[in-house]
């Protein structure tokens, strides 16, 4: 089976076009691609059932609104513990040994410690970029797990539109142009 390995850009009203694939329920197929991952954007219209790990969310963009479940403990980009212990030990150490490079490492240190606090930090009115899978939940519905979520802006948003645009005519759509209608023959 031919699938995607990128995730496949696109705008909310497609996760519901998308049809499933037969010989796997969490394969999808769209403009006679197949694939697993999708990426979407938008501005979170709720959000709810937020725990220290996990968060739900809808969001929207200008083709519609879909449901999203994120666990960032299943994100790649979260670091344990340890990890962060381990660091803050070294930029210890490179104060006490006067590194010159110590300052540059606090900061670095900084920005990561500041990422992995302010994962679920997402409210209503935020604009989102979201990676994750299509599933469908008990009731039936479909809904996007993400593995991924970052904070987008409202001109990234404007920027996205556009991509997709583009996107769309230039490879989603390209052999998809519908053939005029053939002229009624008059008997």
């Amino acid at each position: 089976m031919d699938v995607q390995r990128n995730p496949l850009k696109i705008y909310i009203q497609d996760i519901f076009r998308a049809k499933n694939t037969i010989e796997n329920k969490y394969i999808y197929e769209l403009f006679g691609m197949k694939f697993k991952n999708i990426m979407i954007q938008g501005v979170v219209t709720d959000s709810y059932n937020k725990t220290s790990k996990s968060i739900n969310l809808e969001i929207s963009d200008a083709t519609g609104s879909v449901k999203v479940y994120y666990d960032c403990s299943k994100s790649n980009n979260n670091l344990k513990n340890d990890t962060i212990k381990d660091l803050s030990i070294e930029i210890s150490k490179s104060y006490a040994f006067n590194n010159d490079n110590s300052t540059i490492l606090s900061s670095m240190f900084n920005l990561i410690s500041e990422k992995t606090e302010n994962v679920l930090n997402i409210v209503r009115g935020d604009y989102i970029c979201i990676v994750g899978d299509i599933f469908v939940d008990d009731v039936g519905n479909r809904v996007v797990s993400a593995f991924n979520c970052k904070h987008a802006s409202i001109e990234r948003d404007l920027v996205w539109m556009e991509e997709l645009r583009y996107i769309y005519d230039k490879f989603y759509l390209w052999n998809k142009i519908p053939e005029e209608p053939k002229p009624l023959e008059n008997s």
